[in-house]
């Protein structure tokens, strides 16, 4: 794919710790608490701060590649950090991984997949063109796929939102990009990428 002009103002700000790692969203774990309190899930809600950062997160990428609960502990995590103390979708989201038999096991595999195949991870979650769990579309699950790079600059999955897609539709003249775009999604990562491999 022929690269895309990057603008003036995409370039490193401070040291990658600092612009990643750091980077915190305000959070609500007493409504994680409360809401999986009621499912079959009690007990597996993010970090219990009032501010979740990207190295928070990170942090459970391991174990979400090892079993089907540590993708569902990511997943909450991704949706806190996400939606923050909004929680637009959240409990339909969590009803939907509830009426998934293999919800977890189909995270998990995702999970896995991230690390060296963007497009198959993506197919996992994405396998026509209805989602795999119900209320979690690319705009969420690409958060997922991103943290269970556990932070690793050559991770292949990055974040593909509406922030995302209208910023490179705007600025870089990606006309095409749409936020479910399978082939779209697997060359974010070159295009966003700055020379110190800041990430999304």
């Amino acid at each position: 794919m022929e690269a895309l002009p990057r603008p003036d103002w995409l370039r490193p700000l401070g040291t990658r710790e600092d612009a990643i790692f750091e980077h915190s969203i305000p959070v609500s774990p007493a409504w994680w608490r409360d809401a999986l309190a009621k499912t079959p899930f009690a007990g597996e809600e993010p970090p219990s701060e009032e501010h979740l950062t990207r190295g928070n997160l990170f942090d459970l990428a391991e174990d979400a590649k090892r079993s089907a609960l540590g993708a569902r502990r990511l997943l909450w995590a991704s949706l806190s950090w996400g939606t923050g103390r909004r929680h637009r979708l959240n409990r339909k989201r969590i009803e939907s991984v509830v009426r998934a038999s293999d919800g977890g096991d189909v995270l998990r595999q995702a999970a896995v997949l991230s690390r060296t195949d963007p497009r198959a991870a993506y197919q996992v979650l994405r396998p026509t063109k209805s989602n795999a769990l119900a209320c979690l579309g690319p705009p969420f699950f690409t958060k997922f796929l991103y943290f269970a790079g556990g932070g690793d600059p050559e991770h292949p999955c990055l974040i593909l939102d509406s922030f995302v897609a209208d910023t490179l539709q705007k600025e870089c003249g990606w006309t095409s990009l749409t936020r479910t775009d399978v082939v779209a999604f697997c060359h974010v990562p070159q295009i966003l990428r700055t020379p110190c491999r800041l990430g999304s």
